[in-house]
């Protein structure tokens, strides 16, 4: 029986000795047609690909050599490999999924100014310089009119020629203090009087509304929706976009999918892979893993082991549907007297739920710590208290310069 070492499949755990879900298949039908067997590795360690002269390398080309008599591994069955060699009715039943790292942590840590973020730095800026430019000019214009100045006993009856007795409301201070009820929509005890201020005032206000209906709405947006800041949900936006590279396992079915495949994404995508300097073909699917977890990576794998390796990190997503469906078979040489017998038996296991048993034995039971949830971005959550501290710091350090001017004064 040749084997592809790949994990949870087939696990070498000392010199000939070897454990993992095909093991225990091979043991299961071991009890059923009574056999005895003996395990060789794949020498060039790869699954099999044909290449362009129509020689087959890994464990297809073994088989089609008569080096072994069946392969039980993560061999899955396609149309090319079914041309040379055998297989048996399929164990098990997957497709291809997009591997990608998780990013919640960025998300998790927060900001304390997160309050700030809804507009960016120029915004605040602008704003800052429109709030002073428009306290000035409402000083200015106030004092040019003489319609801001009254009596403050006779505030109903202008006395334009005596002047000097009368007082003018819109101080520079008095200035920065309407505009900022304004902006807070408090308003004022200070009322503009002339045409002039009045214009001013509501030209200001309709600026300031629409300022504030735009921080509202972003900033609820903020702080109620958590979602992973990943901008790849799918297949179609991991083709569409070259920030993040993406690969699959040299020399196996994915590859072989990519490669065949007549449909114009999967060709644009293949012919991307198929040019990227540095390669983004992997001799392993933990070499994988581990690029992906780096960042800026993505590996297309087979779901049947997506899910193992999801189980057991929680770095790990997966994103998007199924791109095809295939299955995992037992290969044999072309011709091989065994596949019927070998067939029947994997629908014998498959009808005593032993098949099921093995998986949940492999996938899950064995499994180190506990399950990985899904994404945060699955799970309802209320917005994070740091998102929000900030606002308590700048509520604290008006209370302290307002005690100070208050001590000055």
């Amino acid at each position: 029986v040749v084997v592809y070492l790949e994990e949870p499949f087939v696990i070498k755990t000392g010199e000939n000795q070897y454990e993992g879900f095909c093991i225990d298949l091979l043991n299961e039908m071991t009890q059923v047609l009574k056999f005895n067997y003996t395990i060789i590795e794949v020498q060039d360690g790869t699954y099999g690909i044909e290449d362009e002269s129509g020689r087959w390398n890994g464990i297809i080309g073994a088989l089609q050599r008569h080096e072994a008599d069946l392969s039980l591994s993560a061999v899955t069955i396609t149309y090319s490999r079914a041309e040379v060699v055998d297989f048996t009715l399929p164990f098990m039943h997957l497709g291809i999924s997009i591997l990608l790292a998780r990013t919640s942590e960025e998300t998790d840590k927060g900001s304390l100014w997160t309050f700030l973020e809804p507009l960016s730095l120029t915004v605040w800026i602008s704003l800052l310089i429109s709030y002073c430019i428009v306290s000035y000019s409402m000083h200015i214009l106030a004092k040019f009119s003489p319609y801001e100045w009254y009596n403050l006993e006779r505030i109903d009856e202008r006395d334009f020629e005596n002047i000097k007795n009368q007082k003018n409301q819109f101080t520079v201070l008095n200035s920065f203090w309407f505009t900022m009820g304004s902006l807070m929509q408090q308003g004022s005890d200070v009322i503009p009087r002339a045409a002039a201020t009045r214009l001013i005032a509501v030209v200001w206000w309709m600026f300031t509304q629409i300022i504030i209906s735009s921080y509202t709405a972003q900033l609820a947006a903020f702080l109620t929706v958590e979602r992973m800041s990943t901008p790849i949900e799918s297949t179609q936006d991991l083709a569409n976009q070259q920030k993040i590279r993406y690969g699959v396992l040299k020399s196996g079915s994915t590859m072989d999918f990519f490669r065949e495949s007549k449909i114009p994404m999967y060709e644009r995508m293949w012919s991307v892979m198929e040019s990227s300097s540095p390669g983004v073909f992997v001799n392993s699917s933990r070499e994988g893993i581990a690029r992906v977890k780096s960042g800026g990576y993505a590996y297309m794998m087979e779901s049947s082991m997506l899910e193992y390796y999801l189980e057991r990190d929680c770095e790990l997503q997966s994103i998007g549907g199924l791109l095809d469906s295939k299955g995992y078979g037992i290969a044999l040489p072309k011709g091989s007297p065994l596949r019927d017998i070998l067939s029947r038996t994997v629908l014998q296991l498959q009808e005593r739920t032993i098949l099921e048993a093995l998986k949940n034995k492999w996938w899950r039971d064995r499994r180190e710590g506990p399950s990985c949830g899904p994404p945060p971005s699955e799970k309802a959550t209320n917005s994070k208290p740091q998102n929000i501290f900030g606002i308590f710091y700048v509520l604290l350090t008006g209370l302290i310069v307002a005690f100070l001017l208050a001590c000055g004064e």
